[in-house]
């Protein structure tokens, strides 16, 4: 099957072919999503910025690596995804992190007791979630990705991703039948 010339793997090939304009096209097609995903990742406005930018150049310099005709937003979240993992990496292997203004800063307490309201208590949940169910539902439900397209980005098989999908929303029921006792 042809690849449609305005899609976004028809836009990636002509980049790829030197349209320069087409990355431009690329980018505001695809950066909102983009930018969606490294958000929830990150939980941090600032840090999902820089990662979206750095996946942009990675996506520049592996262009020639690219399948042509093959799904372009599984390839891209996945560039995004290492890059996150590789920050972070970076940012674990640093033994002090100053505040903006050149101080260290104070460690932020644990939240305790109940949430008061239910998005508190579904992010908290979230947050407490093991890291490869909330990855899964974050693709699959968040970002909109078929359970095969998740599978690509995550490195693993769509039974995995659906697997870990069920047993993330066991996890976000018993946690929020927590708060609802509460």
């Amino acid at each position: 099957m042809p690849v449609k010339p305005d899609s976004i793997e028809g836009l990636m090939d002509r980049y790829v072919d030197g349209d320069a304009a087409a990355f431009d096209a690329l980018y505001q097609q695809l950066s909102p999503r983009l930018f969606g995903y490294l958000l929830r990742l990150t939980r941090h406005r600032e840090r999902a910025e820089d990662l979206l930018q750095i996946t942009f150049s990675k996506v520049h310099r592996a262009r020639a690596s690219y399948l042509r005709g093959a799904p372009l937003l599984p390839w891209v979240l996945a560039i995004a995804r290492r890059s996150f993992y590789d920050e972070r990496r970076a940012a674990k292997s640093r033994t002090e992190d100053l505040s903006r203004d050149g101080t260290m800063p104070e460690p932020k307490p644990e939240p305790s007791g109940v949430p008061n309201d239910v998005s508190e208590a579904l992010e908290r949940a979230l947050d407490s979630m093991p890291e490869n169910y909330r990855e899964a539902i974050q693709l699959t439900k968040l970002t909109g990705l078929s359970v095969n397209e998740a599978a690509e980005v995550l490195g693993t098989s769509p039974t995995a991703v659906k697997l870990r999908v069920h047993r993330g929303y066991n996890f976000l029921r018993k946690e929020l039948e927590r708060f609802q006792r509460g």
